[in-house]
């Protein structure tokens, strides 16, 4: 697995973990996030913040089918399963475009079939 295809698996894999300071390190400062639902979010701060106070999933796991690397982007696609923190269970297919700089993810977008997780 090239780096950024390492980097996708792993940033989706700390997701799963929440291991929050793990994520912090695997994104650039100046990150950019856009996710169906949410306003984007900007900057390292503000991506882990998210998901330590506004991310419903309070557990579940990725499922990556195929990563495709090129160029300096690359896109996975999916499956989600896992539960909310309300106690839902949640089963989503997903696909996800990075792009990256200096070794990080420097921009990344979230795409679902409709208004999800």
């Amino acid at each position: 697995m090239d780096g950024h295809r390492a980097l996708i698996a792993d940033l989706l894999t700390v997701v799963d973990l929440r291991d929050w300071p793990k994520l912090g390190e695997l994104v650039a400062p100046d990150v950019i996030y856009n996710r169906p639902g949410y306003p984007p979010m900007s900057g390292r701060a503000e991506l882990v913040e998210f998901y330590r106070t506004r991310h419903i999933v309070v557990n579940g796991r990725h499922q990556i089918d195929r990563v495709v690397c090129d160029d300096g982007e690359g896109f996975c696609w999916g499956r989600f399963d896992g539960m909310s923190h309300s106690g839902v269970p949640l089963s989503e297919t997903f696909a996800e475009w990075f792009a990256f700089r200096g070794g990080l993810v420097w921009r990344r977008r979230t795409f679902f079939y409709r208004p999800a997780i």
